[in-house]
């Protein structure tokens, strides 16, 4: 009988393990209903001169090292179901990030709150990756190349203050 266990548990452990199973990193944005969008600053080495005027403006704001205009925009109707999607989309993201050198500038920061505490998800687009910054700790993420056109658009909605 014991023999017959372990034969069970093991291909079960094994596909649990590459199978990449886990509790989604996302649990949180199920305690909430509001996300807000903040939009980031030009790129401060590829778009300097723009970088360095957009940070003479009273509206900007650091999180986590990098900057934003500080005015946040709910998202709402199906702008805010669309982010939920992508979002709680698994395949939309990997945890093997590979090395870039192209210096993580977030486009775009999403906020929720859960259980009182700010989480933010920011994605670059320049290196398709993200960093979920969640109870004071930083996890990044590959955002999946086929996903990167879906985030694009969605939040091209968002774009306010960034020059062109």
């Amino acid at each position: 009988m014991c023999l017959k266990i372990k034969s069970l548990l093991c291909p079960l452990a094994f596909l649990f393990v590459v199978s990449g199973c886990q509790e989604s990193v996302f649990q949180s944005l199920k305690k909430t209903d509001d996300l807000f969008v903040y939009e980031g600053l030009p790129h401060p080495l590829r778009e300097n001169p723009s970088f360095e005027k957009e940070m003479k403006r009273d509206d900007v704001m650091q999180i986590n090292d990098h900057w934003f205009y500080d005015a946040k925009t709910k998202a709402t109707g199906n702008n805010r179901d669309q982010l939920m999607n992508l979002l709680f989309d698994e395949s939309g993201f990997s945890s093997n990030v590979m090395p870039k050198d192209c210096g993580f500038h977030p486009d775009y920061a999403i906020m929720w709150e859960s259980d009182g505490v700010e989480n933010y998800l920011m994605i670059c687009y320049t290196c398709g990756e993200v960093e979920l910054i969640k109870e004071g700790k930083t996890k990044s993420y590959d955002l999946n190349f086929y996903k990167i056109d879906s985030w694009k658009n969605l939040l091209d909605d968002f774009k306010s203050k960034r020059p062109s």
